[in-house]
């Protein structure tokens, strides 16, 4: 009988993050039925036993799958986390997948790590096989964004998002990474804006292979006003923007599925809906916006609507029709 192919997969969580972490491990499932997956789930202390057994319960549906959890405060050492203030909703826990390399067994070379926030929509077989070529990550290309000064990175090196990551665990080990992620934190801390994800592309500039943008299909992708890079990824995306293989759902501002307000509801919030009501939260939304905030976004969009502010232009989305 032949062996079935198995595949290691990271994620980060806290409290807040438990839901939409649990309907990715739920469409990774759904999605890859004949491959042994085993889900390694780094959390914060305020992650319940509740919240671990509704994960596990993910996983006891699926043949072949399987979860292990780990408590950050037992490999993250202390450090002085640079500000998240500009970055709304953002926690410490987006830092500690630069712990990856010490928390993950030393058995395992190799890891995809996907953020709690996308949806993965076919098998991810094609993507565990990329071969790295000798590259300590495998990352799509982020948007356009102004950064490259501030960073000290060449434009022609790229930028890439880090929500998904194909990672060469024994590359990061062998080459003492986290310890050269903690020393430019150390020495960069005012530079950060991105967070791990300033700290990863630029320890990794010249040692990343560009992944196919369907693997991190992020809400940048189906902009109708772009970076002025994109147009170099213009025919690709094209071609996979309804079928993409992993949507993610980036951007704070339009609004995830499962929050309460979108601005600009996600063209593919039904894949997210899809996955979410085959769980035990089916139909759950979120609320978690301040009672100001409240007041601000809706005398602002009624002013939109009326013609007496003018409509939001930055992160419009087009609309498509996904192959779901």
């Amino acid at each position: 009988m032949t062996k079935k192919t198995r595949i290691d997969i990271a994620a980060c969580t806290d409290r807040h993050f438990v839901m939409p972490t649990g309907v990715m491990m739920q469409s990774v499932c759904v999605n890859n039925p004949n491959v042994d997956i085993v889900f390694h789930i780094i959390v914060d202390g305020d992650v319940t036993d509740d919240d671990k057994r509704d994960l596990r319960d993910i996983t006891v549906s699926f043949e072949g799958k399987s979860i292990v959890f780990y408590l950050a405060s037992e490999y993250v050492k202390k450090i002085n986390f640079p500000a998240l203030e500009n970055r709304f909703s953002l926690t410490k826990t987006t830092y500690y997948r630069l712990w990856l390399a010490e928390i993950i067994p030393n058995d395992i070379d190799k890891i995809l790590y996907l953020d709690g926030d996308v949806i993965v929509r076919h098998s991810l077989l094609p993507l565990w096989n990329t071969d790295l070529e000798g590259n300590a990550v495998g990352a799509v290309a982020n948007e356009d964004v102004e950064l490259f000064a501030r960073l000290k990175i060449s434009r022609e090196l790229g930028y890439f998002n880090a929500g998904v990551l194909l990672i060469d665990l024994k590359y990061w080990r062998e080459n003492h990474v986290t310890k050269e992620f903690l020393e430019y934190i150390s020495l960069h801390s005012t530079e950060i804006v991105f967070h791990d994800q300033d700290v990863l592309n630029v320890v990794f500039r010249e040692k990343k292979k560009w992944l196919p943008i369907e693997y991190n299909f992020a809400h940048y992708f189906l902009k109708k006003h772009v970076g002025s890079d994109f147009w170099k990824y213009e025919e690709e995306v094209r071609k996979v923007r309804r079928d993409p293989t992993i949507v993610h759902f980036t951007n704070n501002t339009i609004g995830k599925p499962w929050n309460k307000y979108q601005r600009n509801p996600h063209p593919f919030r039904s894949s997210f809906y899809k996955y979410q009501n085959q769980t035990k939260w089916k139909g759950v939304i979120y609320e978690n916006r301040p009672i100001t905030l409240r007041i601000i976004n809706y005398v602002s969009d009624m002013l939109r609507k009326t013609g007496i502010l003018p409509k939001v232009t930055r992160y419009d989305l087009i609309e498509i029709d996904p192959i779901d």
